[in-house]
């Protein structure tokens, strides 16, 4: 008697990969990029009566009612737009340059931070105002990853002001919490490992990301940013025969 492929065993065993793409947007859907978890929970609203009648108590009469549905990724690959994503931002280019006198002022065993993100492979000059003087990289100041740190022993004269020549790296910016929220559809085109590799797809057809609640920028581990979001009800679907909030097709 041949299994029905409804019923026959599937062990599950997932992965693959999540994109996104603005409600309206008639863009391509961009890729969210490497994740550990995406998880999906549906959350329902019970309410029960007791039964008194009898001893040993039991319920009655129970009734529930869906909520709302929600879920979650870990995230594994911080790029530039899922930052700005999780962190509603904005983001920026910032195209490498050569930056000519940026003025700061010198104070012993203090860090300066340079206006822009510096390429220290190339030649950096740190010099005072009137650039008579020119100060000595590792003597008179340390380099560090964004900027410059005044020696105790520097020759820099405390509160003078300081003319920074360099060159800024490529980078992008992000300006954090400018942007109100987006809505999103999302599409997970994945796979089952345990199941032959056969695929599995997810189609929400609206999201909404909360703002992320942490971002750990020191850590032991490989960083992870996690990432919470509604699915939110389609009313172009009908809701009976299609669903209103996500549809999951599994290759038989």
């Amino acid at each position: 008697m041949t299994t029905s492929n409804k019923t026959r065993n599937r062990s599950f065993r997932g992965g693959g990969a999540m994109y996104l793409r603005e409600i309206g947007s008639v863009a391509g859907l961009f890729a969210v990029g490497n994740a550990d978890s995406l998880q999906f929970a549906i959350n329902e609203e019970k309410q029960t009566q007791r039964n008194f009648q009898n001893p040993g108590g039991g319920n009655i009469a129970s009734e529930s009612s869906i909520t709302d549905v929600t879920a979650s990724i870990n995230v594994l690959s911080i790029n530039p737009r899922i930052a700005a994503l999780a962190l509603r931002g904005l983001v920026t280019t910032q195209e490498s340059a050569s930056i000519s006198d940026e003025s700061h002022l010198g104070y012993k065993d203090m860090f300066i931070p340079l206006d822009f993100l510096p390429d220290f492979s190339q030649t950096l000059t740190v010099t005072d105002d009137g650039a008579s003087t020119t100060y000595v990289a590792n003597t008179d100041y340390l380099i560090r990853n964004n900027g410059i740190f005044i020696t105790p022993d520097s020759n820099i004269v405390e509160g003078d002001e300081l003319k920074i020549t360099y060159t800024s790296k490529d980078s992008y910016s992000i300006e954090t919490i400018t942007k109100s929220a987006v809505e999103y559809e999302m599409f997970f085109d994945g796979f089952n490992e345990a199941d032959s590799g056969k695929a599995v797809s997810v189609r929400c057809h609206r999201i909404a990301f909360s703002p992320a609640q942490a971002l750990s920028l020191i850590t032991e581990d490989f960083g992870a940013l996690p990432m919470d979001f509604e699915v939110l009800a389609d009313g172009g679907k009908d809701g009976t025969t299609e669903s209103q909030y996500f549809v999951v097709v599994l290759e038989q």
